[in-house]
């Protein structure tokens, strides 16, 4: 391959790159918030000793601009405080964020990690872009994210050129 030729290809590869990059930002879809969390089922179980409340039955669980469906939620407080330690979404979650959705069948939300795990056939989605794997993990505090394939089964991607960042979480 002559220089000139290469030179066309390493350019073409940038030009590629500037046009992905901002269609998959940094910025995570979830961010850690402090206001109410509003959540409604068909049933809730509170057990005081265990340290947790269960609901069942079509949930719905809004805070802020987000608002999370699930068969069941899971609160897990820390002990002898009302602080919420881990909140597990299990049975066709739906996470929709002003226009992005996720969808999974597990979402596993650490409060003290400030971290999230979708597993279950994990897919995100806004506009056309498209990201699955077999795990995506946010790190809240660091504003970045990893989505995990295995075996037999890799990370596949749908980037649209010129669309706003599948990540990115402006609720302003």
């Amino acid at each position: 391959m002559n220089n000139r030729l290469q030179f066309i290809c390493f350019c073409s590869f940038l030009i590629i790159l500037l046009l992905v990059v901002p269609a998959f930002s940094a910025e995570p879809l979830f961010k850690s918030s402090k206001t109410p969390i509003d959540i409604s089922s068909d049933r809730l179980d509170i057990d005081q000793q265990k340290g947790q409340a269960i609901f069942k039955g079509e949930v719905i669980a809004r805070q802020d601009k987000m608002t999370l469906q699930a068969d069941t939620m899971t609160i897990l407080f820390v002990e002898k405080e009302n602080d919420v330690k881990e909140i597990i979404a299990n049975g066709s979650v739906t996470i929709d964020l002003d226009k992005k959705i996720a969808t999974c069948e597990t979402a596993h939300f650490y409060t003290a990690d400030n971290k999230v795990i979708l597993t279950g056939k994990p897919l995100l989605k806004e506009g056309k872009n498209v990201i699955e794997g077999e795990k995506i993990i946010f790190f809240l505090n660091e504003e970045r994210s990893i989505v995990e394939g295995k075996k037999n089964s890799r990370v596949k991607t749908t980037i649209f050129p010129g669309q706003k960042g599948l990540f990115n979480n402006n609720l302003n």
